[in-house]
């Protein structure tokens, strides 16, 4: 029996609702690039007093021009570690005029650095040689990037231009540092890679994902992080996607947030903050949302108000400061609310420094006395991140435990969406059509 001219028409009908549907979830038809990131914890863990020294000078230092700007009158294989002698930092593999590297990926800071040649002070981290790349240019204009966590805490040298390899992206004219000294020679990646939204300090040079936009090697800008929750599940895989969202890595859809990139930094705006599904009544405040950085760091008021609803809770004081520590086996969720959504912060993940005090850690969320939000990887880890740069705007989406290696594909492989619905609905389509 011939089908009717009515069903053709409802097929046909279902395919353009089909495809209407997958426009409005672009993301899923997204094709992007996949890496694996291993998680590796320091071994060489600081006291409770060094680690909360260096955190606190670590980000004072980083985050000093927002200072300025809110007082006038005064966040490809990654390994994570203990980046920059402290925080927590994933790295992974990048060619520069065809010589590898590995970089921290930090989506809180702006330029692209790695050891030069020259160096005597990198230890035995992979320098840079000029006279191995055809493409290389130089330049006079030297650099000095300060990290606060010393006054030797600087990286010096010069700036120069090469072709750039990054996730099986080819970039070419990027502007990169070298550097002469390397007061990082301890620590297991050789430099770091800026993904901030635009480059307003530091080189003022287009970074890397400024470059592959300009240059259209991607349709879809995007960068996206799963960290991978090792403390719940030790073999929950981390990775970043390039171009993409992998739609496996995460539960439900991913909620955008419009960003400030004003000063190159991704700022989106918090509205809540929950314990066990309470509100403390925060009220909407700017919070950074960086990688590069381990904790979380909130206004005052509001990390007092978190912790009253801990059960266990308290300040301890230290160099007349004071820091939050809670119960080691705490099962309390603190879950931090966007425009886009809510989202729980695993438990296990909320615990850093183990038996500060007795059975207390130290706390994954802190004080910050200047008022605005930073939001680490303690809040990372528990979500699937997006960073737009076609948009300015930041996603989240609850993330899964994602612990088979068969579901993640190494190095520079592209992955495209599945397409079976449109193209089963357009054969049923072709097959009716040849019949009537």
């Amino acid at each position: 029996m011939r089908p009717s001219r009515i069903f053709i028409l409802f097929i046909i009908a279902l395919t353009v609702l089909l495809d209407a549907y997958t426009s409005a979830e672009q993301d899923n038809d997204q094709e992007f690039t996949r890496v694996i990131l291993t998680k590796r914890q320091n071994n060489n863990v600081q006291t409770f007093q060094e680690f909360i020294k260096r955190n606190f000078a670590y980000i004072d230092k980083k985050y000093q021009r927002l200072k300025k700007r809110q007082s006038p009158t005064s966040i490809i294989p990654l390994t994570d570690e203990i980046s920059l002698k402290n925080d927590v930092g994933y790295y992974g593999p990048i060619t520069i005029g065809n010589q590898n590297f590995t970089v921290t990926f930090d989506t809180g800071s702006l330029d692209l650095w790695i050891p030069d040649s020259s160096c005597t002070s990198c230890g035995n981290h992979n320098k840079f040689d000029p006279s191995k790349s055809s493409t290389f240019q130089s330049s006079t204009d030297s650099f000095t990037l300060s990290y606060g966590l010393t006054t030797n805490q600087s990286v010096n040298g010069f700036k120069a231009k090469d072709t750039v390899i990054f996730g099986g992206i080819t970039i070419t004219q990027q502007t990169f540092g070298l550097a002469t000294n390397d007061p990082f020679s301890d620590l297991a990646e050789d430099g770091i890679i800026g993904l901030g939204p635009k480059n307003v300090a530091g080189f003022k040079d287009n970074g890397v994902m400024q470059n592959i936009k300009a240059q259209k090697k991607l349709s879809n800008n995007i960068i996206g992080f799963h960290l991978g929750r090792k403390k719940s599940n030790s073999n929950d895989v981390s990775f970043m996607t390039l171009g993409g969202i992998d739609q496996t890595a995460v539960t439900g859809s991913v909620e955008y947030n419009n960003a400030n990139v004003s000063i190159g930094l991704w700022i989106i705006l918090l509205t809540d903050a929950k314990v066990d599904g309470n509100s403390v009544d925060a009220p909407p405040t700017p919070s950074i949302v960086d990688t590069g950085t381990t904790l979380v760091y909130g206004p005052s008021s509001v990390v007092g108000a978190i912790h009253s609803r801990i059960p266990g809770s308290k300040t301890i004081s230290q160099d007349s400061q004071e820091y939050w520590v809670i119960p080691c086996n705490t099962k309390s969720v603190v879950s931090l609310s966007f425009n886009g959504g809510s989202y729980n912060i695993d438990p296990a993940e909320l615990v850093m420094l183990p038996n500060v005090e007795g059975t207390l850690c130290l706390s994954g969320i802190q004080s910050n006395p200047e008022g605005f939000w930073l939001l680490g990887d303690v809040f990372l880890s528990s979500v699937y991140s997006v960073f737009d740069f076609d948009n300015n705007r930041v996603g989240f989406a609850q993330t899964k435990i994602m612990s088979s290696p068969n579901n993640v594909i190494s190095n520079g492989v592209k992955i495209s969406p599945p397409v079976f619905w449109k193209t089963f609905v357009f054969t049923l389509i072709m097959i009716f059509i040849y019949f009537y």
